[in-house]
């Protein structure tokens, strides 16, 4: 078996454990009482709709890795309707309830694997891009780009390279990651790359993306463009 193989498949089980990490973790995520790390990187609401808010989406909105549904409520107001997509049928269902609108279809599906069936106003994903393996980071936003209207908006929040002192990042074969701990105690790596801001605006403008990306509170960045 040769090293390309041993690190696809390395590449492989890390994306399934960081999976079913965060479907066994719907139940609790966002809940500061049962932390799964040293330090908490979630937003405050107040700052999560401020930055919506900014970029304020109309018309057919896509939301990447929805999740339990922080952004997706604040996404709602602004849209006529929300696609949102997560791998995880319960965050999936923890959204549908903790948002309650018809407004919002719900996709179950792998984002590696998922293609988009039709092209949206604009696209949002929060704290996904940190997620998104080195190797496949211009296959992601070739999905992105394939999901817009011509001229369409993108806007992604994440933690930036600041938030790395409170994680254990270590390297499962050639890829960032830090573990995750269950309320029952498992442990599961999940992919965690922190992006400097400028080294992400220059990555993003050499696939050709407008894209401007900025810092905002202690440990998190703010991107939006087209």
């Amino acid at each position: 078996m040769g090293e390309g193989t041993d690190d696809a498949d390395r590449l492989a089980g890390l994306i399934a454990s960081q999976r079913e990490f965060y479907d066994l973790r719907a139940p609790d995520f966002g809940d500061e009482s049962v932390p799964d790390r040293r330090v908490s990187g979630h937003m405050a609401i107040d700052q999560a709709r401020a930055l919506v808010d900014e970029f304020e989406p109309t018309g057919d909105v896509l939301e990447l890795a929805c999740g339990s549904g922080g952004f997706t409520r604040e996404l709602v107001r602004h849209a006529r309707t929300v696609t949102a997509v997560d791998g995880s049928p319960r965050m999936l269902e923890r959204n549908r309830r903790e948002v309650d609108d018809d407004r919002v279809t719900y996709v179950n599906a792998d984002i590696f694997d998922w293609q988009p069936g039709r092209r949206y106003d604009a696209a949002f994903f929060g704290f996904w891009l940190s997620h998104v393996p080195p190797a496949t980071f211009d296959e992601f936003w070739a999905l992105v780009r394939s999901s817009l209207r011509a001229g369409g908006p993108v806007a992604f929040v994440d933690e930036d390279d600041r938030g790395a002192r409170n994680d254990n990042v270590h390297l499962v074969g050639n890829v960032p990651a830090a573990p995750r701990t269950l309320r029952d105690g498992r442990t599961f790596d999940v992919v965690k790359v922190f992006w400097d801001p400028t080294e992400l605006q220059d990555r993003l403008s050499s696939l050709g993306w407008q894209v401007a990306v900025r810092r905002v509170g202690e440990t998190f960045l703010y991107g939006s463009g087209t």
